[in-house]
């Protein structure tokens, strides 16, 4: 056998070696408006035609002879001689690829953040999808991910681990932040200290929570601090957004700030009148008072006396059973204003007070 003979020899083997699913980097011969012809080496060509080519038009406009790409084996050979070949199929492939070379130059890359998971966010890294974990992403962005505000947006991260194999993708925030972003972060929390009052605005209202910005004096960007429902008002509030709403106006005060994690927790009940320190002088203890039941509990009832204030009648202290909704007459047994603790009884209504 001459050396052309072991040429065309050697070409055929490696060319049925290909089988679907193969993935291999093919060199752009031609392009028509309907055909892309690859040289795939070993004296191969491969075609993408048909549904394959319509599905990658748009990428493949903006390819040019020469370019290098990826492509999928779809049949190893048609009637012509030519492998099938699809692009769309190779996209993965060439998006671990790229991940793999972001991850080996420590490229900052942007990606969308898809929604939040247990420990972090999802994001979008080209076609896959990657997870920034919550000690990953910046200070400013930490409380707005646990509540899904980062969904939908754009930020710069870097992939820090990869393994294909197990289809896992992780990515930082805070790698791709530089040291003067990551200490502008923390600066700027600093600055706020447990006590401070701020007037602020309500950014977004969840059942549980309502998020509120408000701008330190000397900084040009706004801090988001988490108000839980127990903090909106005195009064007892059940979801927060039956009280409060988007773009409202709002006084808080500072209860506590988490640097490390970006946390800011605001109360606008501190701000204003505390109806139980009056307590003492509106309820004296052996007075006679009239209340709603609020909450049946297994120790006893819970007695609305005006907004805001509940008084507590112990399950030894009822002459019966109890249900939300029913009016009630007790006597006061004891006030706590800094406990925040009234007791009651419906036993004691009827008898003598000493």
């Amino acid at each position: 056998m001459n050396d052309m003979a072991k040429l065309l020899e050697k070409s055929k083997v490696a060319v049925k070696r290909l089988k679907p699913a193969d993935v291999v980097e093919g060199r752009v011969a031609a392009k028509t408006k309907d055909e892309l012809v690859l040289d795939i080496g070993a004296k191969a060509e491969g075609l993408v035609s048909g549904r394959e080519f319509e599905e990658s038009a748009q990428g493949i406009s903006s390819l040019n002879v020469g370019d290098k790409i990826l492509a999928t084996v779809v049949q190893s050979e048609d009637s012509r001689g030519f492998v099938l070949l699809s692009l769309k199929k190779a996209e993965v492939e060439a998006d671990w690829r790229e991940a793999k070379k972001a991850m080996d130059e420590e490229r900052i890359n942007e990606v969308e953040i898809l929604g939040p998971n247990r420990g972090g966010v999802v994001a979008k890294f080209s076609s896959l999808r990657g997870f920034i974990p919550f000690s990953h992403l910046s200070v400013k962005n930490k409380m707005a991910a646990n509540l899904g505000q980062l969904t939908g947006k754009v930020v710069k991260a870097k992939v820090i681990e990869m393994d294909q194999d197990l289809d896992r993708l992780v990515m930082s925030e805070r790698e791709a932040q530089t040291e003067g972003e990551r200490k502008q972060d923390v600066a700027a929390l600093s600055k706020v200290k447990a006590g401070e009052q701020y007037e602020g605005e309500v950014s977004s209202v969840t059942p549980f929570a309502a998020f509120v910005q408000f701008t330190p004096k000397g900084e040009k960007n706004p801090i988001e601090g988490m108000m839980h429902v127990s903090e909106i008002s005195w009064e007892k509030v059940a979801e927060a957004t039956q009280a409060l709403k988007a773009g409202q106006k709002i006084k808080v005060e500072i209860l506590e700030v988490d640097t490390q994690d970006g946390r800011v927790m605001v109360s606008a009940r501190k701000t204003q009148p505390n109806p139980w320190e009056k307590l003492a002088q509106n309820y004296v203890v052996g007075s006679k008072v009239k209340g709603k039941v609020t909450k049946i509990a297994d120790f006893g009832a819970f007695v609305e006396l005006e907004p805001g204030i509940e008084g507590l009648i112990h399950v030894t202290e009822t002459t019966g059973p109890l249900a939300e909704g029913n009016e009630v007459e007790a006597r006061v047994l004891e006030v706590d204003p800094k406990k925040q603790k009234i007791a009651l009884s419906l036993k004691a209504v009827g008898a003598a007070w000493r």
